[in-house]
């Protein structure tokens, strides 16, 4: 077998860790689905996760079950009965966050975000959002496709927010596959499916809980030095329950030397 002499360079991996986002479903059947989601945490243990429609006993659940994850704790309701991100400690660390208001009709949606310190040294933005449902009054009455206008104010924010080559993260429920995406890429997004040359999957709904037309609502987009490596949406169940209603999107990401 033949060994590294002892002036030999060790080889260094690129710095690569699991992301996921998952709408939880706020509240409904929860008791029905507090052991689907604890069991896919158990065994997926995503190192970055964006939640959307959380709840408190969500929360705890997540916390409970990976004890190395962390997540913004905030008194504005939206970070705990909205959306929130959390990150695991081993592999990031805190350095700021936020919730900006992007437009959308519910109270206390906003895109939250955290910039995250990398312990090999410098940091990445991660932000996750619910844009509005189309079955919204304003959409039925007016004829007005909102999450156009939240798609171009998410992006003209996080152009204000991320710094010079610094990788970015923006995923959740986006509510569309066509003209927000579009919009997101403009802004010099990609998904995690097109960007491997895949055929992005759809994410709703799980089945059995809603019988209803299969729609791709859940995204994973990306820009700067990171690139994704693997990506899947994950039909699971336990005790033959899903844990939401939407399925969950899962991609590993490599960070990429910047400059």
């Amino acid at each position: 077998m033949s060994q590294l002499s002892p002036n030999s360079e060790a080889v260094v991996h690129p710095f690569s860790f699991l992301a996921c986002t998952y709408n939880l479903w706020g509240t409904s059947r929860w008791e029905e689905r507090r052991g689907p989601l604890k069991r896919f945490l158990e065994l997926n243990r995503p190192d970055v996760l964006c939640v959307q429609e959380l709840s408190p006993d969500a929360s705890a659940l997540i916390n409970d079950t990976l004890p190395r994850i962390r997540c913004v704790e905030d008194p504005f309701l939206g970070w705990s009965e909205e959306g929130n991100v959390f990150w695991n400690s081993d592999l990031f660390e805190l350095d700021e966050y936020g919730a900006h208001d992007i437009g959308q009709l519910a109270e206390n949606q906003r895109l939250f975000w955290v910039r995250l310190a990398l312990e090999s040294g410098g940091t990445m933005v991660v932000a996750t959002a619910h844009f509005t449902w189309t079955g919204n009054i304003r959409e039925i009455t007016d004829q007005i496709n909102v999450r156009v206008q939240e798609a171009e104010s998410a992006a003209a924010y996080l152009e204000t927010l991320v710094r010079p080559d610094e990788p970015v993260l923006f995923m959740g429920d986006f509510n569309d596959y066509i003209h927000p995406i579009r919009m997101l890429r403009i802004a010099g997004f990609d998904d995690s499916f097109m960007a491997l040359g895949l055929e992005p999957v759809i994410t709703f709904p799980a089945f059995p809980i809603a019988h209803q037309p299969p729609e791709l609502l859940d995204w994973m987009m990306h820009r700067g030095p990171i690139r994704p490596t693997l990506t899947s949406v994950v039909d699971f169940y336990a005790q033959e329950f899903p844990p939401s209603d939407h399925k969950p999107v899962l991609t590993t990401y490599v960070l990429e030397e910047r400059g």
